[in-house]
């Protein structure tokens, strides 16, 4: 008997509340046409060795299809481009990675391992590891008025005690 008002208490709680209340959805594909642009911020670093540092971004959105978006981004403390791919969900759910160099800097490719491998090469750190392509942004919801995504991100990379992550605010 206990298991079977469990039962109803988990079904009843889990669907009726939300029966009545619309789905907060949007048009991704009008919102990935939307992204296209110049979009300006900053990531700001959150852990690791990069606690407290800031990077000046730009990310500049070519083109779209569906709910899809292509581009690049850039830093103004950087040589590095890289090309970015990211989407858009029916939520409004934005997120985004840095696939593959645009352009390398060298930032990254042109370190010299000092003798360690694997996490112990300080190449795989701050802040050589920040500009290899990998790092993901999300948690970002679309807003079209103002055009402002505020989200987090987080770089391959960094071993288990100085990953790379942080906040990113960004607007067109």
């Amino acid at each position: 008997m206990k298991s079977l008002i469990t039962f109803l208490f988990i079904f009843l709680a889990s669907s009726s509340w939300r029966c009545d209340e619309p789905e907060d959805t949007i048009d991704c594909a009008d919102a990935a046409k939307q992204m296209i642009g110049t979009w300006k911020g900053r990531a700001d670093y959150t852990s690791s060795s990069a606690t407290g540092t800031s990077h000046k971004i730009t990310l500049s959105i070519i083109s779209s299809n569906d709910c899809f978006f292509q581009g690049i981004s850039a830093f103004e403390e950087s040589n590095t481009t890289f090309v970015v791919s990211g989407t858009i969900d029916k939520y409004g759910w934005v997120e985004f990675m840095e696939t593959e160099y645009e352009i390398n800097g060298g930032e990254y490719t042109d370190c010299v391992p000092n003798n360690g491998s694997g996490w112990n090469n300080q190449c795989n750190r701050w802040p050589y590891v920040r500009w290899r392509p990998g790092t993901k942004f999300h948690e970002a919801r679309f807003r079209s008025e103002p055009y402002v995504l505020n989200g987090e991100f987080y770089a391959q990379g960094g071993g288990w005690n100085s990953q790379i992550r942080g906040n990113f605010t960004i607007t067109k």
